[in-house]
């Protein structure tokens, strides 16, 4: 990942001054609480996030910032870009910490803290009816989430999601949230077909509203150490987004960038 350091820099030196002078007299409180949730001195931020800032290396909300910014004529979304090109390179480190971590632990868990071979990846898991690759995957999946709940409700309270349902129509461009509730009743009465086609990507950066997108995560997890990074599935024949990749998918219905975390690989597209 490279971002554009000049541009930010530069951007961050004129929303700086005018940040610093919009917090003096301004109180703020810390709002990292357990999961993620706003305290009440943040919950016009919560209403409208566009309106808020976040003060670089600092889980602060400061909406009387951003407000000033748009009122000394400088774009607040500009320097939202900035300010969160930083919270974005914390974010991705932890996520790729996070898959590190889980396929090291689980090959010891699981596997004596071997790598498994290619063969061994295409025959059944100890005890389980599904390949070695499959089991390890999930598995490494579980740890991954696990790691990355733990990182993001201090990094970024209240704006991610892990595993969300998107049903997208690619006819009218609408994209709709399918809550796990609605899901599990729709299998609950046999309707399980209506979920297919629906978009389900490992991690959400979002806006509060995982309808308000900022970027795509899906962990890969490579059966061999040594293959090359886990490419996006592509989907089937006989699929409602067949020929598309999971990355287009992904852009198209949510209209942010999609990205893979892959161990020993770190970010890539």
């Amino acid at each position: 990942m490279r971002f554009k350091h000049v541009f930010r820099s530069r951007l961050w030196g004129l929303a700086a001054s005018v940040l610093l002078g919009a917090c003096a007299g301004v109180p703020v409180r810390d709002v990292r609480t357990q999961y993620g949730s706003l305290d009440s001195a943040t919950s016009s931020c919560r209403q409208n996030p566009a309106l808020c800032a976040r003060m670089a290396g600092e889980e602060v909300v400061v909406p009387q910032a951003a407000q000033r910014i748009a009122e000394a004529g400088i774009s607040v979304a500009a320097v939202a870009m900035a300010l969160d090109s930083e919270l974005r390179v914390r974010i991705e480190k932890a996520l790729t910490e996070c898959a590190d971590d889980a396929r090291s632990q689980v090959l010891i868990d699981q596997w004596g803290g071997r790598s498994p071979r290619a063969e061994d990846c295409h025959k059944p898991a100890p005890g389980r009816d599904v390949t070695l690759a499959v089991f390890l995957g999930e598995e490494m999946h579980k740890a991954a989430f696990k790691c990355a709940e733990e990182r993001l409700v201090r990094l970024h309270p209240g704006g991610f999601s892990f595993e969300p349902r998107y049903r997208y129509d690619r006819k009218t461009g609408k994209t709709t949230l399918i809550s796990e509730q609605e899901a599990q009743a729709l299998l609950r009465q046999w309707r399980g077909d209506e979920l297919k086609g629906t978009l389900r990507p490992d991690v959400v950066i979002h806006l509060g509203n995982p309808l308000r997108v900022e970027v795509v995560y899906d962990f890969k997890f490579p059966c061999v150490s040594n293959e090359d990074p886990t490419p996006w599935s592509r989907y089937p024949e006989g699929h409602p987004h067949e020929g598309f990749s999971q990355k287009a998918m992904y852009e198209e219905a949510l209209r942010a960038q999609a990205w893979r975390v892959v161990p020993r690989w770190g970010i890539l597209p």
